[in-house]
Order: structure tokens, then C-alpha cells, then sequence
């Protein structure tokens, strides 16, 4: 959440006009939410394998900026195919999204139409955050819930900002004002952190903050929960400020 504060004008860069109507009605899966998990375990990329291509965008693009060349951001072809190959769902599809903004922000995919990848990896998100609705949003996935959100919303498709969506964010927030974080289980049944791997030393420290910003009664302002509220908060006053459509984008269920 600080991160967001400190770089607003980061967040303010990649976000695109509010537009209606591109995403189509989108009904829920028709199978269950145990079903939906065992089908996200076949998908790709791991966590572990986003954020090594999360890094290498990263310091790619801070290379290409900071040589003065006229050199673009490179990526490795596995970190390409993960972003643009495949098929994914819950944190492996976000995660999916998350590189491609970020390639498209540092112009890291020449040649590659990287709006129209990112418009048909949100339709089918949109679906999946229906989906974790009908299930009444299930343990575990509300950082998920708000992530599909936050990253759709910011590539402009309004139909993800949905006063009732914006309630159950509200209604999440710990008396303190921040949000517990309590996903690290559903990582591991999906796949997305493997259960059989020894965690490093890293990892370790991070489950244990996780743990207890989770059994906190303020939850944790540092969490990744927290910023994807607070990110998917500030999308939607934007929405307010911008247009006096958003309230009736609940028209479009």
C-alpha cells in the first residue's frame, strides 16, 4: 500500500481510459470452485517463475533507460512465452497480466499487439471474477478477487468496477483500516507455490509475516491484500471523478 502511495505516478502511467461494454455479460463457470481449483493447478506460470520474469522486466527496462542507448528492453523467450503463450487462471493468469503491462509500459515486445493480449486475458478474467463471486468469494482469494480488478480496471475496462465489488472490498477492511492477508493457502492449492518445495529462508520470513498480519486485528498496511484494496479503491474514485456512469456499471452483471 505505501508502494502505491510513493508511486502514484507509476500507477497513474498505466492506466487507460474508462470505456463500458467491451467485456460482454461473461456468466460464472459452470462448475464448482474445487473444480476450478484442481484446473488452476495444470495451469502456468508458478510464482516463483512470474517474478523472475517480474525482475527481468524490471532491470531490462532500467538498463535500457539508464545506458542512453537506443537499445529496447529484452526479454529471455521463456519470459516472452509466459506472457503471451498458455493459458491461466487465478494468481498464474494475474501474474500473466501484470508482465504484459509492464512489457507494454517499457516497450519490451516489438511488434507485438500487447492492448489487444491483455483485452482478451481480461475477458477471461472477468469471467473468473464472477465466477469467485457466485462462490461468495471462497477463503483465500480476495487478494485475488481485487487484483482481477485492480489490473483490469486500470487497463481501462470498466465493467470490473462494480459498486457492489467495491462494498466487499469496504466490508474486508480490518477495524484498524488494513486487510488481513490470508491467501498463502490458496497459493498452494492452485499450484502457484509448490507444496513439496523446501521454502528458502526468504520465503520462511515472508509466510510468517503473512501468518501474522493475517491473525492481526488490523491486518497489515504492508500487505499485498492491502494494496490490492487500496488499489482497487482508488480506480473506483477515479471512476467517480471521471464519469457519473459509475454507478450503473452494475447494469452489466
Amino acid at each position: 500500500a505505501k508502494a502505491i502511495f510513493e508511486n502514484m505516478d507509476v500507477l497513474s502511467s498505466l492506466m487507460e481510459p474508462i470505456s463500458i461494454g467491451t467485456m460482454g455479460t461473461q456468466k460464472p463457470y459452470r462448475f464448482s470452485f474445487e473444480q476450478y481449483v484442481q484446473e488452476a493447478k495444470t495451469k502456468t506460470p508458478t510464482r516463483k517463475a512470474a517474478d523472475a520474469c517480474t525482475m527481468q522486466l524490471l532491470i531490462s527496462a532500467m538498463e535500457s533507460q539508464t545506458t542512453q542507448t537506443d537499445g529496447t528492453c529484452e526479454l529471455a523467450p521463456e519470459c516472452s512465452a509466459q506472457i503471451l503463450k498458455g493459458s491461466g487462471l487465478a494468481f498464474q493468469q494475474t501474474s500473466r497480466i501484470r508482465a504484459a503491462t509492464l512489457a507494454y509500459l517499457f516497450d519490451c515486445l516489438e511488434g507485438v499487439d500487447i492492448p489487444a493480449h491483455i483485452y482478451k486475458l481480461c475477458i477471461q478474467v472477468y469471467k473468473e471474477t464472477k465466477s469467485l463471486e457466485a462462490w461468495d468469494i471462497p477463503p483465500g482469494t480476495r487478494t485475488l478477487f481485487m487484483q482481477q480488478i485492480l489490473y483490469c480496471s486500470t487497463q481501462g475496462y470498466g465493467e470490473f468496477i462494480k459498486p457492489r465489488w467495491m462494498n466487499r472490498i469496504l466490508a474486508w477492511q480490518e477495524p484498524k483500516g488494513c486487510y488481513s492477508d490470508d491467501r498463502q493457502p490458496f497459493l498452494k492449492l492452485t499450484g502457484f507455490v509448490g507444496l513439496t518445495s523446501v521454502p528458502s529462508q526468504k520465503e520462511r520470513e515472508e509466510e510468517y509475516r503473512v501468518k501474522k498480519a493475517a491473525s492481526s486485528e488490523g491486518g497489515a498496511c504492508n500487505s499485498l491484500t492491502s494494496a490490492m484494496a487500496l488499489g482497487s479503491l482508488v480506480i473506483y474514485i477515479r471512476a467517480l471523478l471521471e464519469t457519473d456512469q459509475a454507478f450503473q456499471y452494475d447494469v452489466l452483471t
